[in-house]
């Protein structure tokens, strides 16, 4: 057995991670608030891009005609057959979870923060969705959850970033 490895792999995997510092199993809840990106509503393209597929990578994400609390209740009932004992992380996964009226944002998020077993919020999105007042909120939220910002690097070059 591997000294950083609760499954036999020779790296440091996220579930070895999420046992030691949780100590259970722990599992992203998919969701998608039904946000865009600047590559769908016209800011930089129209029609997405190649990293995203046309439900903006969020395939196994939650049903965007149901509101979050719904999505994320329909999800976690699959995974708790799987894991019973786990505890969740709110994954906004689908498009740029950052890109759109801040108070939006926050209220999107923050309703997952007091949910019995949610120990913390995961957010896809983009580099170009930030800004100063973001940065700060996201600081803030830092504090009060278990935060993960998942960040879709597309390229290193800055001109065409």
């Amino acid at each position: 057995m591997f000294k950083n490895s609760l499954d036999n792999k020779r790296y440091y995997t996220l579930n070895c991670y999420y046992k030691r510092v949780f100590g259970c199993k722990v599992f992203k809840v998919s969701l998608n608030p039904g946000f865009t990106c600047p590559n769908k509503d016209g800011k930089v393209g129209t029609g997405g891009c190649i990293y995203c597929s046309p439900s903006g990578s969020g395939d196994f994400a939650g049903n965007t005609n149901d509101d979050l609390m719904t999505q994320f209740n329909k999800v976690k009932e699959v995974m708790l057959h799987k894991w019973p004992n786990g505890k969740y992380i709110a994954y906004f996964q689908a498009n740029s979870n950052t890109y759109g009226d801040l108070d939006k944002l926050k209220s999107t998020y923050e309703q997952f923060l007091n949910v019995p077993g949610v120990i913390g919020i995961s957010i896809a999105t983009r580099p170009d969705c930030f800004t100063n007042e973001l940065y700060d909120y996201l600081e803030d939220l830092n504090k009060k959850t278990f935060l993960t910002i998942e960040l879709g690097l597309q390229s290193s070059n800055d001109e065409t970033l």
